[in-house]
This record gives C-alpha cells, sequence and structure tokens, in this order.
C-alpha cells in the first residue's frame, strides 16, 4: 500500500513538473515576442508590418528568402559576413514573429510584393542577387520572373523540385512518413509543449551563440506552424502564378545540393524510417536537378557533407558562392 502511495505521488509530482515547466516555456516565449529584438527593424505598408534586417551599404544587394517555416536569424552568421563588403537583407514574412498583416495570403505575388516594399524603404539599387533556400526557391523563383530586371542571378540552395506535385506524392504515399501539413501540426503541438527547448531541432548543427536564443524561440512559438501552414497551402497557387509567367529569363543560377547520403541520414534522424528515407533519397537526386533547365546559365555543386541545412553545416561554403556570384 505505501509503495503505491509513493508511486502515485511520484506521478502526481512529475506531472506537476511537466505542466510547470510548460508554463515556463509559454511564458518565456510571450516575454520574448513582447519587444522587439534590436537586430532588426519594420517596415510598414500595404497592411503590413515586417521585420527585417539590413547589414552593409555597399551594392549589388544580396536578399535572403529562407525556407517555409525557418528563421531568418539561422542566416545572420552569413549576412554578416556577406554585410562586411555587400548590403545583406533577410526578412520574416508575414506571419512569422513579429511580422504581421490585416490579411492572410501568402502566394508568390504577395511575397514579390513584402520584398519590394522592404527594398524601396532601404532605398536598395536594383538589381539585386537572390538566395533562396529550399522552399524560399519558389518566391525567389517568382520575383526573378516577374521582375527579370531587377535580379542580378540567383543561388539555390537545395531548392524545392520543380516537380512539386509529384515529390509531394511520394511523400504523401508513403505510410511511414508524414506529409507537409500533418509534420507540422505535430511540431506545433511539440513546440506547445516546449518540447524543441530539450530536443532541438538542429540536433548535429553547431548554431552561433549570438543568435541560438532567437531560433530557439522562433521555434518555440507557436503561431509560426500557423504561418507555415497557410504558406504550404498556397504553394501550388505560387506555382500556378510562376507558370503564368512563362519562360523564365535566362538569368545566371548557381544550384548548392546537400550529398545525398548526409540528407538521408538528416531525414532518419528527424523520425523517417530508413528504408523510406533511402527512397526519398534516390527520388530527390533525380528531381532536384530539374532546376538547371530554368536558365541556360545555370551549374551546380554538390556539397559533400552538408546534410539538409547546408547554411548551418557550411556557412564558409556560402559565403564563397555569394561572393563570386557578386
Amino acid at each position: 500500500m505505501i509503495v503505491i502511495l509513493y508511486l502515485l505521488g511520484f506521478m502526481a509530482l512529475t506531472y506537476a513538473l511537466v505542466l510547470l515547466f510548460i508554463f515556463w516555456s509559454v511564458r518565456r516565449n510571450l516575454q520574448w515576442y513582447s519587444k522587439p529584438s534590436e537586430e532588426g527593424k519594420f517596415c510598414d505598408g500595404h497592411g503590413k508590418k515586417l521585420f527585417y534586417r539590413s547589414k552593409g551599404k555597399d551594392d549589388p544587394a544580396v536578399v535572403i528568402i529562407h525556407a517555409i517555416g525557418s528563421a531568418q536569424a539561422e542566416w545572420w552568421p552569413i549576412q554578416n559576413e556577406i554585410g562586411s563588403k555587400y548590403r545583406t537583407i533577410t526578412w520574416d514574412r508575414s506571419g512569422y514573429n513579429w511580422s504581421t498583416a490585416q490579411e492572410s495570403s501568402h502566394k508568390a505575388s504577395d511575397i514579390a510584393s513584402e520584398l519590394d516594399m522592404i527594398l524601396k524603404l532601404e532605398r536598395v539599387k536594383k538589381p539585386v542577387l537572390l538566395v533562396a533556400e529550399g522552399t524560399g526557391a519558389v518566391y525567389a523563383r517568382y520575383y526573378a520572373a516577374a521582375h527579370p530586371e531587377n535580379v542580378k542571378g540567383i543561388l539555390f540552395i537545395d531548392p524545392l523540385p520543380l516537380q512539386y506535385k509529384h515529390w509531394l506524392n511520394t511523400i504523401n504515399d508513403m505510410d511511414e512518413c508524414p506529409n507537409l501539413f500533418e509534420a507540422t501540426a505535430k511540431k506545433k503541438k511539440l513546440a506547445t509543449r516546449g518540447y524543441f527547448r530539450v530536443f532541438p531541432l538542429f540536433r548535429g548543427y553547431k548554431l552561433d551563440k549570438r543568435f541560438k536564443r532567437h531560433i530557439e524561440e522562433h521555434y518555440a512559438r507557436s503561431e509560426n506552424y500557423n504561418a507555415m501552414q497557410l504558406e504550404y497551402s498556397e504553394l501550388e497557387s505560387s506555382l500556378a502564378e510562376i507558370e503564368a509567367m512563362g519562360e523564365f529569363p535566362p538569368l545566371p543560377i548557381r544550384v548548392l545540393y546537400p550529398s545525398n547520403e548526409s540528407l538521408i541520414r538528416d531525414w532518419i534522424r528527424n523520425g523517417i524510417p530508413e528504408y523510406s528515407a533511402r527512397q526519398l533519397g534516390r527520388l530527390h537526386q533525380e528531381l532536384s536537378r530539374d532546376i538547371l533547365q530554368l536558365s541556360p546559365n545555370a551549374d551546380l555543386l554538390e556539397i559533400p557533407g552538408s546534410g539538409e541545412h547546408i547554411h548551418l553545416s557550411k556557412p564558409d561554403i556560402v559565403v564563397r558562392e555569394i561572393l563570386n556570384m557578386l
């Protein structure tokens, strides 16, 4: 009987501690976002208030478009390096962190208007170099197709394949592999419970200590996953907007890809069974190269040992490639 009472007491104490931790995590996040970071500033107009960061003064400027759901702070170490020579801009799209909007549309044309608003406020001389990571490649493609005169070139980093539907259908057909919306909903649930404070998303990656808190709080904020869902839900509309633009301009394009084995290991680490991860790896290797078809001035570079997040694992290579294109 005493053993049972001790056991019940231990379970009650554990439950209370878990609730206390969740409360602390939510409160810490709310306090963090109650005051905008001094790292950036705001651009306000057209029903939007965007939080962005600009470093450097000399043109041509570099504009970094991060992947859906990711934090602009992941790019700040690279931005600081480039910013010592050229102006470099990152921003949180509407719905993320301190960036807000009266409307909830996240199509590529809406993202392009956000970028134009920031470039106008900063009085940036065009053309600019676009650096786009993952799904952010969709927004870079639209902007370049809509405003080719404003774009000097594009550096794609592990971009979303042109055959997006084929890639998405393959993921959806795998029982062990959650689709984009299921994965986002799961991450939101974990974030509200403070899970990513104990088990960070970027295990195995060395984050810059100066900006680690910005990244941690980004992934602990449940509202960011709502914006993430909205962006995913409008991806096909964004791709339709790009198709309507017709032939893509013959801009200089450089594409950086992770090594296939490192990418597969990242997926396995994130919970995808090895068999499915290797299937996805083969398809990724087959489809991802199709983006080279966009321009006759396109080439690629595979980064050995880079993994899914090249900008975090090999920032020096990303800096080198940006400077080479400038």
